[in-house]
Order: structure tokens, then C-alpha cells, then sequence
């Protein structure tokens, strides 16, 4: 996964290490800002909030366009539209992927699914991926999602109403029903380890010493404690998941009762070198397919579940009009369902205002042009590196009417509501979409009935509601917080 800042690096690494001589430039016609003498626009990238100033910018030069980096060029689209014209209606034009010194050294030279470039391999890999995701959500997902629900609700109730840091907790169930689905049932202290780790390497992936090396990596030779310090998390990580994967080959689950592992593991045998030429997986491939969902599945989700509490705090009506949908639905006989999603509008609406406001990560993975093509009536040439601007697209005020406000009816408003949700793009869309949504989809939407059923949410202390300015990284950020979750005295814990 890649920051706001790495994306930064990155990009300055394509335009300035490889790009002088390299591409031509896009179509002359293509707005953008005025290029600096020999630096181009590379002041553009070093703004601590970079979806919103391309979003700014957006708002001057139109919905696409050109920023400058010596003779390479990239192209920001902050429109539902041209994302979609993109990564859809032209994907294989956009499949592709900038190189990353850093990213290859964390994905195993380049194995990964999210940073990997688009290739034949790439391609089997994801069908290895999305075929064991699409076993798991016709059956082990909802059991698994529902007994972390549970487990969450009784964590909560535990706290009985006390102030709780929630992101903190969201942060460890939501690893949890990813570590389930990949391997099995496991101890709590072994998915705390996994967790662990992978919140500690994407924290020092971030380091600046670390990031440079994209734009100079003849400074590799240098001593550098951040870039150690993550080669030795490398390592951690990449025992933590052999273990488990050896655990998961030695037991030979029938297929039915695969876990993703095993899913993954049986595919890749599967598809192992055949004729020369031929796509072909090994275990590694496997291995970050596993990396991908871990890391995917845990603080983009939690990050969700966390803005949605801040919002209702904001807005208390919202929240008790939700509870008061679940009682009418669901009631107190039984747990919420993932069926239910269709008498509870509200909930589901509110879960997307909260996609639309604050998409977990507001810029999609920067995408490479994989031949001449064009966007828009401009040409964009082979090699072009591309920025899916999410949050801007959600910000766009020709698609959406007062684009700041948190109004959730905005997807309950019939023909509207269609509108709106062609308009969103929380999860980038095509074939680089993101892997986990159906699972974070389910998830956010069954964590929050079971809490917004149980508990009532109230600030720490009177009037103390959380700051709803954003803090841009990889993923948009809500700045930390407590609250309280008060047990309803009409709702029972979890046994």
C-alpha cells in the first residue's frame, strides 16, 4: 500500500530518475497549472492534504489535467465520469502500474497485487484471489463477520459505558475477520502479532528516509535505520505468514471447507509453469495475495466504521433514526442479518454518505498507460501515469448538491439515489477495483447494525465531539477520539 507521501516519491521518481527522455508529453490542449523552470510542477505533491488541492485544482484547470515533471507528465482525474472512462470503458489502457524501488523490495520483486504492473501473471493471480473471495462470500463470510460482531459488542459491553478509543478497536476485529477468512480459526495473540506487524511496516514504508529511496536509490548504500528497521518487519511478516501457510498445507481441508490459504494454495498448484511462455504462480504469489488482504482488509474498513461514529455524534438524529429501523426490523430476537440491508435503508445510506465524505483511501493507486490512447478528447501517450482522484470525485459539486454537507437522504431520494451511487467510487472500479469490497462492505454494514442496535452513542464528556477535519495519508484519517457506548437498557450483551 502506498501513502499520499509515497505516491509523491513515486511519481518524482518516474518523472525525474527516468522520465526526461523517456515519453512525450500529452495533448498541448491539456489544462493545468504553469510549469516552475526545471522542477516543473513538482510543489504541486508536497501538500500535506494532496486530494484536496488536486481537488482545488480540479476547480481552476477543469475536471482533468496535467501536472509536469521534467518531460513526463501526469495526468489527475477528479471526476466519477473520467474515472470511470478510464478504469472501465478503457481499463487495459490503464492497467498498469509506475515501478517502485521500495514496493518491490516489500513485495517480493514485484508479486504483489495491488502495486504489481499489469502482466499475464498479474491477471492469474487475480483470478486466484477473486475466485477464493467468491467462494467465502457464498459461505464462510457472514458466520465469520457475525461471531466478530458479537465478540466486538461484548468488548464494548465490557467497557460498560466508559471512554474507548473505538478505532483502536475496529482496527483489531476488522484484522481479525480477515485473519479468519485467510487462515482459519485463530488465537487472539496471533492475530494481534499479524496485526501488529502489518500496522508497523506501512508506519515505516512512510519514513521519509525510506520514501526517498524511490527518487534516489543510490542512497541504499548509505546507513539508513528506517530502511532496516523495515526489511527486519519484512522478515517478521513473512514469517508469521509461512507458518500459517505451512499450517494450512499440512491439514489438506476438503475443498469445501477451504480457507482462502487454501483456496489460493490449491489454485497455484494448479497453475504452476506448464508450457514456456505460459502465466504461472508459486507460492509467493500466494504470499502476498495474503499480505494484500491483510493489510487491505484491516485499516481501510476500521477507518470507515470510525468516521461513521464520528458522523453520529455529529448528528444524533441519524443515529437514533437508525436504531430506531433496526428495532422495527430486527428487534431483539435475533442478530441483524446481511439480508436485512434491504429494509434498512437508512443504515445502508448512511454508510455510503460516509463512502462519498470520506473514502478510505481518497487516491486510488497511481495507474500507467500501457499504450497511446486517450481520455476525454485528449490524448494521453503510452507510459502516462495516471491519479484517480476518489475524494474529489465525491467533492465534484457539478454531481453532487452541497458536496460539504453529511446528509445521508441524498441516497434515499429514488431516482436521486441511483444518480448518486453511479456518481461513487469508493473502492476505484475495473479491474484494478479494489479485492476486499464485498468483504468490507459486509462488514461495515453488520459491525454497525449489531452496535447501533446495543449501544447508544454519546461524546466523552458533554459537548466534546470529535474533529471531522480530515488527515490525508494513504487512507483519510479521523483525528483520535473517544466515546462512549452506552448499553441500551432494552438490548441484552452477547452471552
Amino acid at each position: 500500500m502506498l501513502t499520499a507521501a509515497l505516491l509523491v516519491l513515486v511519481l518524482l521518481a518516474v518523472g525525474l530518475w527516468k522520465g526526461w527522455h523517456a515519453r512525450p508529453r500529452v495533448d498541448k490542449a491539456l489544462p493545468g497549472p504553469r510549469a516552475f523552470p526545471l522542477i516543473g510542477d513538482i510543489p504541486h505533491l508536497f501538500h500535506a492534504d494532496l486530494p484536496l488541492h488536486f481537488l482545488k485544482l480540479a476547480q481552476r484547470y477543469g475536471p482533468i489535467y496535467r501536472l509536469r515533471f521534467g518531460r513526463k507528465d501526469v495526468v489527475v482525474l477528479n471526476s466519477s465520469d473520467l474515472i470511470r472512462e478510464a478504469l472501465i470503458r478503457k481499463w487495459s489502457d490503464f492497467a498498469g502500474r509506475p515501478h517502485s524501488f521500495v514496493a518491490d523490495l516489500i513485495s517480493l520483486g514485484g508479486k504483489d497485487l495491488s502495486l504489481g504492473n499489469y502482466s499475464p501473471t498479474w491477471r492469474l493471480q487475480r483470478k486466484m484471489a477473486h475466485t477464493a473471495l467468491q467462494r467465502s462470500l457464498r459461505g464462510d463470510l457472514e458466520p465469520t463477520v457475525q461471531d466478530k460482531a458479537q465478540c466486538l459488542c461484548k468488548v464494548l459491553h465490557g467497557h460498560g459505558g466508559k471512554p474507548v478509543d473505538v478505532a483502536h478497536i475496529f482496527s483489531l476485529h476488522t484484522s481479525w475477520v480477515i485473519s479468519t477468512l485467510v487462515f482459519g480459526p485463530l488465537d487472539l495473540s496471533v492475530v494481534e502479532k499479524m496485526h501488529d506487524c502489518m500496522i508497523d511496516l506501512v508506519e515505516s514504508w512512510n519514513a521519509f528516509s525510506v520514501q526517498i529511496l524511490d527518487v534516489l536509490p543510490f542512497l541504499k548504500v548509505f546507513p539508513n535505520p528506517s530502511l532496516q528497521r523495515l526489511l527486519c518487519l519484512i522478515k517478521r511478516r513473512d514469517t508469521l505468514i509461512q507458518s500459517q501457510m505451512k499450517k494450512c498445507q499440512e491439514t489438506q481441508q476438503p475443498a469445501e471447507a477451504r480457507t482462502l490459504a487454501d483456496r489460493m494454495l490449491h489454485f497455484a498448484r494448479e497453475h504452476e509453469a506448464g508450457k514456456p511462455g505460459d502465466a504461472a504462480l508459486t507460492q509467493e504469489h500466494v504470499h502476498m495475495a495474503i499480505v494484500d488482504l491483510l493489510i487491505g482488509g484491516t485499516e481501510t474498513t476500521a477507518a470507515l466504521l470510525t468516521w461513521v461514529v464520528a458522523f453520529l455524534l455529529h448528528h444524533p438524529r441519524v443515529e437514533e433514526q437508525i436504531h430506531q429501523e433496526l428495532m422495527a426490523v430486527v428487534g431483539l430476537s435475533r442478530d441483524p442479518t446481511y439480508s436485512d440491508r434491504e429494509q434498512l435503508p437508512y443504515l445502508s445510506a448512511t454508510i455510503l454518505e460516509t463512502l462519498r465524505l470520506r473514502p478510505s483511501a481518497p487516491l486510488a493507486l497511481p495507474h500507467t498507460a500501457t499504450r497511446d490512447t486517450s481520455l476525454s478528447g485528449f490524448s494521453i501517450p503510452r507510459g502516462t501515469t495516471v491519479i484517480p482522484n476518489l475524494y474529489g470525485a465525491h467533492h465534484d459539486q457539478s454531481k453532487w448538491q452541497q458536496p460539504l454537507e453529511f446528509r445521508p437522504e441524498r441516497f434515499l431520494e429514488g431516482s436521486a439515489s441511483a444518480k448518486a451511487q453511479r456518481h461513487l467510487v469508493p473502492f476505484s472500479c475495473g479491474v484494478r477495483i479494489c479485492l476486499g469490497e464485498a468483504v468490507a462492505r459486509m462488514e461495515s454494514f453488520l459491525f454497525l447494525a449489531h452496535i447501533l442496535r446495543d449501544f447508544q452513542i454519546l461524546p466523552s464528556t458533554p459537548g466534546c465531539l470529535p474533529d471531522l477535519q480530515e488527515h490525508f495519508g494513504f487512507l483519510v484519517q479521523c483525528k483520535p477520539f473517544t466515546v462512549r457506548l452506552v448499553p441500551r437498557l432494552v438490548a441484552n450483551p452477547a452471552e
